[in-house]
């Protein structure tokens, strides 16, 4: 495994070599039978135009790519990989599928992974990415959103033949577990591309649905304004949509509760939780963790209690996401 830029023959391009041999030495060191390679962004060449007819040093970024998508199959286990990495600043103006059409063939879902976007409409136009000239999926050892906790459930919690086969990176001091040459899979796809209203919790089961129903609580004919969804205490709890924190408070019935406002006069509620993790101005994206589940205020038991308002009119929560 080779931890630096291939080296190419043109004058221009040797240049990019021995600067990105000075600037990116990402160091190992065997873990248990586990690679540790730590990487220092600081000192990894910066590239200000990902454009092969401007810039060289993009230019060896993409022979690398190639290189590794083209002479290391997933059958070789990645033995010989060339592992470089780079800094790219995005155009003003360019979203995320725009550039990641630009850095192919490194896969979107390497780029999305390396860098933690929370979604693909996360803002990034102006803003520098890491990017590696290798494909493969960058699982933090912390997830902080849904799609992230359903890698992390997949790869690492499960104790699959992948998982003790992956490597770890230390990225400014953050861990990730790296999987080579894996890519999302159809529900994970879903959660990061699709930017519709996503279920708060990954795991949960309806107890109690939208409308009129005898109160647990008070035991009287009630309108119930929201869902009640089951989950073991500090379950993760995520941002239904893209928004702003307006309220983060607590009352004798919502115990602990968050609500964000989204778009068109749309706000949501999160009830019960056992912690907030948002403050109030904040802004969230989709699938965001934002709390951990509880059973605080008037509850029978931890669970989460959602609502969706339009115009600070009740809505069924139901009708508008699956659950």
């Amino acid at each position: 495994m080779t931890v630096f830029p291939a080296m190419k023959t043109c004058k221009k391009t040797f240049t990019a070599f021995f600067l990105s041999f000075l600037l990116c030495p990402a160091f190992s060191a065997e873990s248990s039978g586990q690679k540790i390679i730590k990487i220092d962004t600081q000192k990894l060449p910066l590239i200000e135009s990902p454009d092969s007819s401007k810039n060289y040093v993009f230019r060896q970024f993409l022979e690398e790519a190639e290189l590794n998508c083209r002479k290391f199959s997933p059958q070789e286990k990645n033995k010989n990989r060339v592992l470089s990495f780079y800094r790219i600043k995005v155009p003003e103006n360019m979203d995320f599928i725009w550039f990641s059409s630009r850095v192919s063939p490194v896969y979107k879902d390497t780029i999305a992974t390396i860098n933690t976007l929370t979604s693909a409409d996360a803002k990034i136009s102006g803003q520098t990415l890491l990017v590696p000239s290798f494909n493969g999926l960058f699982i933090p050892e912390e997830p902080a959103s849904l799609w992230e906790q359903l890698l992390h459930s997949k790869y690492v919690e499960e104790g699959t033949e992948k998982s003790r086969e992956q490597e770890t990176f230390v990225i400014d001091g953050k861990i990730f577990y790296f999987f080579p040459e894996e890519r999302f899979d159809s529900t994970t796809s879903l959660y990061f591309l699709d930017t519709n209203l996503v279920s708060p919790l990954l795991d949960s089961v309806l107890t109690s649905s939208y409308g009129y129903r005898i109160s647990p609580i008070s035991g009287k004919w009630k309108f119930h304004s929201g869902i009640d969804l089951a989950a073991p205490e500090k379950s993760s709890v995520f941002a239904c949509s893209t928004g702003e924190v307006s309220r983060t408070d607590f009352n004798p019935t919502y115990g602990n509760f968050i609500i964000i406002s989204h778009y068109s006069g749309l706000t949501s509620l999160y009830a019960h939780l056992s912690e907030i993790l948002v403050k109030e101005g904040q802004a969230v994206k989709t699938g965001q963790l934002i709390a951990k589940s509880g059973s605080t205020g008037a509850s029978t038991g931890p669970h989460l209690h959602f609502e969706l308002r339009k115009n600070g009119n009740p809505t069924d929560p139901d009708s508008m996401i699956k659950f």
